[in-house]
């Protein structure tokens, strides 16, 4: 039987049979997802109309219609694009904006074929993104602060939105890119005007809207390693300026670059499948309605993993053929998801605008497979995942080119989490150290995790004179978090009933269960950020600036209970217990500006940022058991600095260079390992590189034939370190890397056909993305690679 054939989600979208279903149990899902957003929409016609019975003067266009209009506007003579963010929920010149910020285009998105959101962090300076596991569960690092911690309740330091609503499981965060305006990158903490208060920073992602004029396109792609994609969009008005829809639909294929030599399988195939349909409707020029609707189907193979045998902790990783891994079963992965939001816009007057978002996420997921990696019997894992996630939020803001413009709101964040994961050795085990660990065992926790989170917030901007300005905002956030858990563990001798497929069920275990860990209570938080930011205008196209800021990011429970594999019923090696928050205070000083008639933009900045209370994810080897423990604590304190700076240059008309380069240096102050008086202080973070830079070159060229583009983007990682808990150990560091691609594409005449290709890791460089901690049961360490090289062609054809 198929390990997967009892999952409550869609089968595999890699037949047009799996597809079909799939939509079938869609069309129920969204019915109670949608549920919340149309009774909001319901309510709103009767509000609209009266709205619109009341308005006597025509008011100002909405703040949507503006940014759409202003988002990449052309300067004349062949200067570049003025490209507007909305990085302080205004839209706003991100020269103009102060902080590190970085924006990527629709048209960057589409050039580079990017598919994962994670994929998009490699563009910004002092900025990292991998995915772990495939894209189940993408991991962002900003200036050295990110989440380490693997549980399936953490909370990332780096905010991930889409379309303005906060993701906070990593199962919402690995989503396909597709349809979409444009990606920003924010550097340094978030507290006062986002949803979700960040130590790190944040990441926007923002979907093209629905617009009053017919839209559309197809794209299909094809590569090698059985690369396939697909991808639809098609915008309907159905009014002139009153109703409008667009449907973006993406569907895409892999076969994976590795086999499995043990049972002659390919290992890392996935399909994945993404929609989105958005409804615009604008009942007066007041107010309008989007309404979003999207769903996601991924199922796959576990991802390539790979083993190097050690005989210790400090010994140097021997990596071998990317091309063959060696486990002794296949995993699955399985991720469904269906979410919806409502985005309301209200301009009663007098240069306000109120905006309400309210949004409803929710995911399941599954996965099972190898927990070792190697072709013996030392472990399987699995794991079953449900976040569902309500929030709300609401904006009050002033006009934006009054001497003192404002904004004001609250924002209300409720997370229920369900998971269950277990582990197993089955018969007849594997010779490991000690050698009971081999023997067959069984352990498995479950947990019910609730998240409310509330905050109010206030942030003004004062035109003190032309050439100065001051920013402040300040914002109280209160968490509660209340967890359920139960761990058990299977006695010696564990025996199972007849076939072990679904291992994960205590009922399947003949042998004796007992519980080994429980708590059930809650934890409650509050805080009081801030930020300052000075600006003062040098000319008309410069400026300089300050930024105070501080950032938080809540406390949360450790999930990871560690059972103990000699003394099987006795207290677990890792217990769950509170992990308190934590906080960053951080000073920024940069510069933006622009030269030579619009031709040159440049953007430079330094910072310096104290972090106390810090989360991290310890690992280390209990001494007796020889067993591996990762567990979540607090370290005392650290501090980061460094810097950034950014360009962006068109020389000819046809031809633009941009780049930037990240500078960071970080360390702890005070860190006392959690097992021992071992002292940390001095070490630094884990995905702290030194230096991170890219730089692109795309060229337009025009014949008579048609019109065309050629580029190329490279990117450089510096050397770091996996861990905190093994700094020195060379298996346990990346070396630097430089990874590039080449792309082009052509247009002939003036037709709507378009053809286009990508070469991604041009040089071959075999990379690594994740070293796993030193097993001393199974003496090896266990790694995965990132993508080799490969090549995508696609042919794009325009509706309209």
């Amino acid at each position: 039987m198929n390990q997967f054939s009892s999952f409550p989600v869609s089968r595999s979208f890699l037949s047009p049979s799996g597809r079909a279903m799939a939509c079938l149990s869609w069309r129920n899902r969204l019915a109670c997802a949608a549920l919340p957003s149309l009774m909001l929409a319901s309510g709103a016609v009767a509000f609209a109309s009266t709205a619109s019975a009341e308005s006597t003067a025509k008011p100002p266009k909405t703040k949507a219609v503006v940014a759409a209009e202003k988002a990449h506007r052309p300067l004349a003579s062949g200067g570049l694009e003025t490209v507007m963010v909305t990085a302080n929920r205004r839209t706003q010149d991100i020269q103009k904006v102060a902080a590190t910020v970085t924006a990527i285009s629709a048209a960057t998105i589409a050039r580079q074929h990017m598919d994962s959101a994670a994929d998009i962090a490699a563009f910004a300076p002092n900025a990292l993104g991998y995915n772990f596991d495939g894209r189940l569960r993408p991991r962002y690092y900003i200036r050295g602060v990110g989440n380490g911690n693997v549980a399936n309740n953490a909370v990332g330091a780096v905010a991930i939105y889409a379309d303005d609503v906060y993701f906070n499981s990593l199962s919402f965060q690995g989503f396909p890119l597709f349809d979409q305006a444009q990606v920003a990158i924010l550097n340094g903490p978030q507290g006062t005007l986002w949803g979700k208060n960040a130590t790190a920073g944040a990441i926007q992602f923002t979907s093209k809207r629905p617009e009053f004029r017919k839209e559309g396109h197809a794209q299909v792609d094809f590569g090698d390693y059985g690369q396939k994609r697909g991808e639809l969009v098609i915008n309907t008005p159905i009014t002139a300026h009153t109703l409008t829809t667009r449907l973006s639909v993406r569907q895409e294929n892999s076969d994976g670059w590795a086999k499995n030599a043990y049972t002659n399988k390919d290992v890392g195939n996935f399909g994945d499948f993404a929609a989105r349909f958005q409804t615009l409707w604008r009942p007066s020029d007041r107010l309008e309605f989007l309404l979003n609707t999207h769903v996601r189907d991924m199922q796959s193979s576990n991802v390539p993993y790979y083993s190097a045998p050690a005989t210790s902790v400090n010994t140097p990783l021997q990596t071998g053929s990317r091309d063959w891994t060696n486990s002794n079963v296949n995993g699955r992965q399985a991720l469904v998801s269906e979410g919806v939001s409502l985005h309301t816009t209200w301009h009663p007057g007098h240069g306000l605008t109120f905006t309400s978002i309210t949004a409803f996420e929710n995911a399941q997921r599954r996965q099972s497979g190898d927990g070792d990696y190697t072709a013996l019997e030392y472990s399987r894992a699995y794991d079953k995942l449900h976040p569902t996630q309500v929030s709300q939020e609401f904006r009050l803001a002033s006009d934006q080119h009054q001497r003192i413009a404002w904004i004001a709101g609250a924002y209300y964040f409720h997370e229920n989490l369900d998971d269950h994961y277990a582990t197993v050795t089955l018969p007849p085990g594997a010779p490991t150290t000690p050698a009971i660990i081999g023997q067959p065992a069984f352990a498995s926790t479950q947990y019910s995790q609730t998240t409310d989170s509330f905050a109010v917030f206030g942030n003004t901007t004062i035109h003190v004179v032309p050439w100065f300005q001051i920013a402040g905002g300040v914002r109280w956030t209160h968490d509660h978090l209340h967890l359920d858990l139960d761990s058990v563990q299977g006695t010696a001798p564990v025996s199972f009933a007849g076939n072990a497929t679904n291992w994960w069920n205590a009922q399947n275990v003949l042998s004796s269960v007992v519980g080994i860990d429980s708590y059930h209570g809650g934890k409650s938080w509050s805080n009081v950020s801030f930020d300052v930011e000075p600006q003062f205008l040098v000319g008309k196209d410069q400026m300089l600036y300050v930024r105070i800021a501080d950032g938080y990011r809540s406390g949360l429970f450790n999930t990871q209970i560690t059972p103990n594999p000699v003394n099987r019923g006795g207290t677990p090696l890792q217990t769950a217990q509170p992990v308190n928050p934590e906080t960053l205070f951080s000073y920024e000083a940069g510069y933006k500006g622009s030269w030579f008639d619009k031709h040159l933009s440049l953007s430079a900045d330094g910072f310096y940022s104290t972090y106390d209370n810090i989360q991290t994810s310890w690992t280390a080897t209990d001494p007796a058991t020889k067993s591996t423990i990762i567990s979540l604590t607090n370290a005392a304190s650290g501090r980061s600095l460094g810097g950034e700076f950014a360009f962006q240059a068109r020389p000819l008309d046809d031809l633009t260079v941009s780049g930037n380069v990240g500078v960071l240096r970080t360390e702890f102050t005070d860190f006392t390992a959690p097992t021992g008086a071992t002292s940390l202080k001095g070490n630094e973070f884990a995905r702290a590189p030194h230096q991170t830079a890219n730089i692109s070159v795309d060229w337009n060229f025009h014949t008579g034939i048609g019109n065309g583009s050629v580029g190329t983007h490279w990117n450089y990682t510096g050397h770091y370190f996996y861990l905190v808990s093994n700094e020195k150990a060379s298996a346990l560091q990346q070396s630097a890397v430089w990874l590039g691609d080449v792309h082009a594409s052509f247009r002939p005449g003036n037709s709507r056909w378009e053809l286009s290709g990508i070469v991604t890791n041009i040089t071959g460089n075999r990379y690594l993305v994740q070293v796993l901690p030193y097993s001393a049961t199974s003496q090896t360490f266990t790694y995965q690679y990132s993508n080799p090289r490969m090549f995508l062609l696609s042919a794009r054809v325009d509706f309209f």
